[in-house]
């Protein structure tokens, strides 16, 4: 037994494939090293396990793991300004920075915002992580308080008709949206669902969430890693499966795909919590175009 054991740790020290080795009564277990994937089981004791390599480019394995699958490479979404930094091999997933004239000030970055264009001079240039920095002009803002205080009854006004516009006319939209592809297609097809992700995983339970993105092409072993990443966070577990399945599918279609994998009353509920903020975001726009037009 000592001799067989000494044989086999030889073995395994030399092995380009595993990184470790642990033998049950009838299986053996395998680490594989980065880059590669299982094979094919052990058949019986004293087998040599087959491992291949992740397809360059397309997958990668960046740790020890017991798969017999490599996880896909993340893609640089061009529409939410991203452009590729470093490519995809087999031991490195895809890393993305922002493209020229874009910025990014969060961790992690998910999507880059276009850098602002100053009409009175830069104080500071924009970076990769901060935006451009504008000088203001005096008369201008001047200008600006002036009106606010003359426009505070008209906006209190606005501000009540459109909350009781929203209030009679919210549900059908959401109801029709969720209901009519065109008509959800026609309003949504290109919203940008990243900043609704965390609302969006408090509506789901953890075991629709691993449903929907399995069915949405999120790999076995992806979705293992985070839920070990995240073990006793089962709140943080949705939010990064939904993360990882969006920052993989893009931006375009990503709302459709979403709710049409849903049943109705959560893609409702979805429904709900995006056109309240779309509503609320067109509201904020006219109300600037017209005190711009008051100007």
């Amino acid at each position: 037994a000592p001799v067989l054991l000494s044989a086999l740790s030889s073995w395994l020290s030399q092995s380009p494939c595993l990184s470790s080795l642990r033998y049950t009564a009838n299986s053996c277990w395998l680490s594989i090293l980065y880059g590669k994937r299982k094979n094919g089981d052990c058949k019986r004791d004293g087998d040599t396990p087959e491992c291949v390599l992740c397809s360059e480019g397309n997958e990668y394995t960046d740790k020890s793991h017991h798969s017999d699958k490599c996880i896909r490479c993340s893609i640089c979404d061009e529409e939410h300004g991203l452009e590729v930094e470093q490519n995809c091999t087999r031991t490195r997933n895809t890393k993305c920075r922002c493209k020229s004239n874009f910025f990014c000030n969060s961790s992690p970055c998910e999507h880059c915002n276009p850098c602002t264009t100053c009409e009175h001079g830069i104080i500071e240039k924009c970076t990769p992580t901060s935006n451009t920095k504008c000088k203001g002009s005096r008369s201008h803002a001047n200008s600006l308080w002036a009106l606010l205080i003359l426009l505070i009854p008209i906006v209190l006004i606005i501000y009540k008709v459109a909350k009781s516009r929203e209030r009679n006319k919210k549900n059908d939209y959401c109801n029709s949206a969720a209901s009519n592809d065109e008509g959800r297609q026609l309003n949504l097809t290109d919203v940008d669902l990243g900043k609704y992700i965390p609302s969006i995983a408090e509506q789901m339970r953890i075991t629709e969430v691993k449903e929907f993105v399995r069915k949405n092409g999120m790999e076995e072993a992806k979705i293992d890693d985070i839920m070990h990443d995240n073990v006793h966070e089962t709140a943080e577990q949705k939010v990064q499966l939904l993360r990882n399945w969006y920052q993989s599918h893009g931006k375009k279609n990503a709302y459709c795909t979403l709710t049409k994998s849903l049943p109705k009353a959560l893609a409702e509920k979805i429904c709900d919590i995006v056109m309240k903020d779309i509503t609320n975001e067109r509201e904020n726009a006219n109300l600037q175009n017209e005190n711009e037009n008051l100007v």
